[in-house]
């Protein structure tokens, strides 16, 4: 598929938040209509304000215009905010992208009704849109693939939906080493640790460790976290003295608490 094809799907991105937004002004940024992209938020000030700032405004829609108008739909709220949204009743073969940690294909399958779901997680917004994202991706679709090579993520195909439990926790690594010198024995022993059970991990994270900007950290910081996310656990037990690992480990518990 060429990029002209490609520009021709309707997008609706559901929640745009941090990496809602990123998401569409990285796609305006590589050229796609502007007209083809939809966006929903939750009725935040804060995110109307960053929306109209960037002239988002006539994207706004409701959900159920972009489930009825899309041909692919980005799924970027936060997980404990998916099932309130409701049932979808989309077409079985409408392209379902979820940026959503700890909800699982079948979950999004079961609430959506689309057989054609692809699951991403990747680093933060701030990544997605200087280019240097990465990301792990599990489920199969081509249009997927080409929106992710036009995004410029570094996306790692997971041949296991668990894997995609310590992508999770892999993705917060660029705010973490915000705070934790990844040169140090605790990182490497936590690494070393988590590479036993997922082996990209360590790849991953010595690219995450590029990733760490020189200034403005703690803003940074704030746009990887949402209120009862994966990142925010991960700090607070960082916070209270514990390793490394063991706050790399609550990132891991919450992710799983977020999927019940």
């Amino acid at each position: 598929m060429n990029e002209k094809v490609l520009f021709e799907n309707k997008i609706g991105v559901i929640g745009a938040g941090h990496i809602g937004r990123a998401l569409i002004l990285k796609l305006l940024e590589k050229g796609f209509p502007y007209e083809n992209i939809q966006l929903t938020y939750n009725g935040s000030i804060f995110t109307f304000s960053d929306i109209a700032d960037n002239n988002l405004i006539d994207m706004i829609s409701s959900n159920a215009e972009i489930v009825k108008s899309s041909s692919i739909l980005i799924l970027s709220v936060p997980p404990q905010s998916f099932k309130p949204i409701g049932d979808f009743n989309l077409d079985k073969d409408t392209l379902v992208i979820s940026f959503m940690a700890g909800i699982s294909s079948d979950e999004v399958k079961k609430q959506t009704g689309s057989d054609n779901v692809v699951r991403i997680i990747p680093t933060g917004p701030d990544t997605i849109m200087n280019s240097h994202a990465i990301a792990g991706v599990y489920g199969e679709s081509k249009v997927a693939e080409e929106l992710f090579d036009l995004l410029d993520i570094d996306y790692y195909v997971l041949d296991d939906e668990e894997k995609m439990n310590y992508m999770a926790i892999a993705g917060c690594l660029p705010a973490v080493y915000c705070r934790i010198d990844p040169e140090s024995d605790e990182n490497r022993e936590a690494v070393d640790k988590i590479s036993e059970d997922f082996p990209e991990f360590k790849e991953i994270a010595e690219k995450c460790e590029k990733l760490v900007p020189d200034e403005g950290r703690e803003e940074f910081i704030k746009s990887f976290s949402t209120p009862g996310g994966i990142t925010e656990a991960i700090f607070i037990r960082l916070n209270n003295g514990r390793s490394m690992y063991h706050a790399l480990m609550r990132g891991l518990e919450r992710n799983e608490e977020l999927s019940r």
